[in-house]
């Protein structure tokens, strides 16, 4: 009987260790090869179609996720001829256009396919000081539990598992 609960307690201590230790899809540390925070903002490395990194404003408040114009075109993604008004604290109805990426990644691993962008003129954003060429937005981020570890500087995505 000891010898049973002592296998138990093992068995728990090593499952609750291997819990305990998440891995990162997106380290927020400083550097070229990792992004950063800036000006209490969350500023991720991403990738377009495999191409980056580039600096991209963690978004929680945007429904969808924007690339600057510049940047779409010279990674030759061709916009939609379909409109979208941007609205936020200073966008005021601004207009954009969809475009479809083949892929969107933050990190080493947490990358959506086939989602549509909304190319967008970013040059106010750039004007108030931020060097962001994009925002990742919920309909990325919906595809992830992400947690904001301002303790250990750093963001977790963890994929959802798909609903069938």
């Amino acid at each position: 009987m000891i010898r049973s609960l002592l296998a138990a307690a093992i068995f728990i201590t090593a499952a609750t260790t291997g819990v305990a230790q998440t891995s990162c899809s997106a380290n927020l540390a400083a550097g070229v090869s990792g992004a950063t925070t800036n000006r209490n903002q969350v500023i991720l490395e991403a990738y377009i179609n495999g191409a980056g990194p580039y600096a991209f404003l963690l978004d929680t408040g945007s429904q969808i996720t924007m690339i600057d114009e510049a940047l779409a075109s010279e990674l030759k993604v061709q916009p939609t001829t379909t409109q979208a008004a941007v609205v936020g604290v200073s966008l005021h109805g601004k207009g954009g256009k969809y475009a479809l990426v083949d892929s969107v990644r933050v990190g080493e691993s947490a990358k959506v396919e086939s989602l549509y962008v909304l190319t967008f003129n970013m040059n106010d954003i750039h004007t108030a000081g931020y060097s962001v060429r994009g925002l990742i937005g919920e309909d990325f981020l919906s595809h992830f539990d992400a947690t904001i570890d301002n303790t250990h500087n750093r963001v977790c995505l963890t994929e959802i598992p798909s609903q069938s």
